[in-house]
């Protein structure tokens, strides 16, 4: 681990937070991250690919840019895991 507590299994859990509880309460996937997406799939089939997944990336990070939450960071990661977890 890091100095100041910044490991790669920190910022796994901490993405993972977001991915999980967060998702199942906003609604988005109940079985967690390794379950079934059924709007990510939807979104996906509606827009012919991942192209909402890779807006809501480049949202997150230039967000980060200009306030500096590194919470827009972990959120970007959780957006490359769906568009890795969706590609055939």
């Amino acid at each position: 681990m890091s100095q100041d507590g910044r490991s790669f299994d920190t910022f796994c859990d901490k993405v993972r937070c977001l991915l999980d509880p967060l998702a199942a309460s906003k609604g988005y996937n109940g079985s967690g991250p390794d379950g079934d997406n059924a709007l990510y799939e939807f979104v996906q089939a509606m827009t012919g690919g991942h192209h909402h997944a890779a807006g809501e990336i480049v949202y997150k990070i230039r967000r980060f840019e200009a306030r500096g939450n590194v919470e827009d960071v972990l959120k970007a990661a959780a957006w490359c895991f769906l568009i890795w977890k969706h590609t055939d």
